[in-house]
C-alpha cells in the first residue's frame, strides 16, 4: 500500500470531523502504560534523492561474500539453486506482478490459469490428489497441515518428529497456543525419527492422535522412512478396535521429489513444504512460497484458495475460485483457516520454473545435488579430525563433526577465502552442538568449489 502524506490543514480537518481537537485527545483513552512518551530514534527527514544516495552508500558496505556471488554451502531450509533467466523474464511481466489471488475471476483469467497450472504441477510433483494456490511459506503450510488434521479427525493429539526443522516446530507450537491440543515430539535415533518410539506414542494415544508429522529429508539432511511411519499411523486402532484414522503429514523438499519417492507414493495424507528451491531467490530469508497438497477426501478442509477449471455460458474454458475456506467467506464459523492470501507472484515463478525444467530437468538437478553432496561428504570425511555425524542415507545436506567449533570455520572462511560460505553452525540452528557444521551442496557448486571447501576445512583445525 502506498503512503501519501497529508497536510497540517487536512489533519486538522480530520480531527474536527471525528470530534477531537488534537492528536493527544485522539489517544486519550489509551492507558499510560501503552503510550510511548520518548521520541523515536529516527534521523531527520530526507528527500528521495538524498535517501537513494544514503542507501547506495550503505549497500556498498555489504560484505562481498553474499550467497548469489559466493560458493554457498549454507542450507538448513534455504538453498542456493540455479534459476533460469526465463523465470525473471516472464514473472516480471506486468500481468503477473501481484501477490494476491484475484477476487474478480471474470477479469483475472490469466492469473487464475497460472495458479491452476501451479496446482497441477504441485500435484504431479508430490503425487497427491489436490493442491491449493499456495500459502505464505513452508512453516505456515506445515502448521496449516497440522490444523487441518486436527479439524478433520476431531482429535487433540499431534506427534511431531524432532527431525522437523526447529523453526517449523516453533510455528506449529504458536498455532496451537491456547488450544486443547497435546503436542508431542518423537525423538531421533541415529539422526532419523525413532520408529519404535513413534509406534509406542501412537499406541499410548489410544486413537486420539490426529497426525504424525515427518520431514524428509529432515533438518539434518537424512532421508526418512515415510512409508513406515505413515503405515504405522494408518494401522493404529481406537480402544474399540476401529481404525484410528491418524493422518500422515509429509514435510517435503520439492527438489528432492525429482529423485526420491514422493509423499503420495509413501502414504501421506497431507504434504507441505517450502517452495523456495523452485525459482525463488534467497532474498534475505523471504518472502518465500508455501506448498500444500492433500488427498481428495480432505479437499474441503484445505486452507487458502483452490482454483478450479470450468466452462462459461458459451462453453469456453474458464477458471474460478472453487474453494475459499477463510472465515470472511461463505463458510463463516465453519472456516478451517484464517490464511488471508497466497504468494501469487512466487507461485507464478515456481510454475515457470517447473515448466522450464520439466520432469527430466528436475530429475537431473536433483541427481546433481545428490552426487555433488556425496562427493563433498567423501572428501570431508577423509580430512584429519573431521567425520560425518550420521551414517544414514542423505539427499544434498549432511552434518559434519569438526575438530573446532563450527563458528571458527565460518569465521576463517571470511578471512582466508571470503568467496566460500562453508555451512551453518548446528548449535545456532538448534540441531546439534557447537562442533557440528551443516553443509548443503546444490547443482550450482562446481568440483573446484567443493575442493576449496575441503581445503578450507583442512586448514582450520
Amino acid at each position: 500500500m502506498d503512503y501519501v502524506q497529508i497536510t497540517a490543514d487536512e489533519r486538522a480537518e480530520m480531527l474536527r470531523t471525528i470530534g477531537v481537537e488534537n492528536i493527544e485527545d485522539l489517544y486519550a483513552t489509551l492507558p499510560d502504560s501503552a503510550r510511548l512518551h520518548r521520541p523515536l530514534n529516527l534521523p531527520p527527514a530526507r528527500s528521495e534523492l538524498e535517501l537513494q544516495r544514503e542507501l547506495a552508500v550503505m549497500g556498498a558496505a555489504n560484505h562481498p561474500a553474499v550467497a548469489p556471488d559466493a560458493a554457498c554451502f549454507m542450507g538448513g531450509g534455504a538453498y542456493d539453486h540455479f534459476i533460469p533467466s526465463v523465470v525473471d523474464a516472464l514473472a516480471g511481466k506486468g500481468e503477473f506482478v501481484t501477490a494476491y489471488t484475484p477476487y474478480q475471476a471474470e477479469a483475472s483469467q490469466g492469473s487464475l490459469q497460472a495458479f491452476f497450472e501451479f496446482q497441477t504441477q504441485v500435484c504431479r510433483l508430490t503425487g497427491m490428489d489436490v493442491a491449493n494456490a499456495s500459502l505464505y511459506e513452508g512453516a505456515t503450510a506445515i502448521a496449516e497441515g497440522v490444523s487441518m488434521a486436527l479439524n478433520a479427525t476431531g482429535r487433540r493429539r499431534v506427534l511431531i518428529s524432532a527431525g522437523l526443522h526447529p523453526h517449523y516446530r516453533a510455528v506449529i507450537k504458536t498455532y496451537l497456543t491456547d488450544l486443547p491440543v497435546q503436542y508431542i515430539e518423537i525423538p531421533l535415533a541415529n539422526g532419523v525419527t525413532d520408529a519404535a518410539a513413534a509406534k509406542r506414542m501412537l499406541d499410548e494415544g489410544k486413537g486420539d492422535t490426529a497426525c504424525v508429522v515427518v520431514q524428509s529429508p529432515n533438518v539434518l539432511g537424512l532421508i526418512e522412512d515415510w512409508s513406515g511411519h505413515f503405515g504405522a499411523a494408518h494401522a493404529g486402532k481406537t480402544p474399540d478396535g476401529q481404525p484410528a484414522g491418524t493422518l500422515g503429514v509429509a514435510v517435503f523438499n520439492p527438489m528432492a521429489c525429482g529423485l526420491l519417492k514422493r509423499p503420495g507414493d509413501c502414504g501421506a495424507d497431507i504434504a507441505a513444504g517450502e517452495g523456495q528451491p523452485m525459482g525463488v531467490p534467497l532474498q534475505f530469508g523471504g518472502p518465500w512460497l508455501g506448498l500444500f497438497a492433500a488427498k481428495n477426501a480432505l479437499m474441503r478442509r484445505m486452507p487458502g484458495r483452490l482454483v478450479g477449471q470450468t466452462t462459461d455460458t458459451e462453453g469456453r474454458r474458464a477458471f474460478c475460485l472453487t474453494l475459499q475456506t477463510r472465515e470472511q467467506h461463505i463458510r463463516r464459523d465453519k472456516a478451517t483457516s484464517n490464511v488471508c492470501t497466497n504468494q501469487g507472484l512466487l507461485a507464478v515463478r515456481a510454475t515457470i520454473y517447473m515448466s522450464a525444467m520439466g520432469p527430466a530437468g528436475l530429475r537431473e538437478t536433483a541427481e546433481q545435488c545428490y552426487h555433488k553432496a556425496h562427493h563433498a561428504a567423501a572428501l570431508i570425511a577423509k580430512l584429519p579430525g573431521y567425520s560425518l555425524a550420521y551414517n544414514g542415507p542423505f539427499f544434498h545436506e549432511f552434518v559434519v563433526n569438526c575438530p573446532v567449533p563450527a563458528r571458527k570455520i565460518i569465521d576463517a572462511g571470511r578471512v582466508k577465502n571470503p568467496r566460500i560460505l562453508p555451512g551453518l553452525d548446528c548449535s545456532l540452528l538448534g540441531v546439534g552442538d557447537e562442533k557440528q557444521l551443516l553443509v548443503a551442496v546444490t547443482e550450482k557448486r562446481t568440483a573446484k568449489e567443493i575442493e576449496s571447501l575441503a581445503a578450507l576445512l583442512r586448514e582450520t583445525r
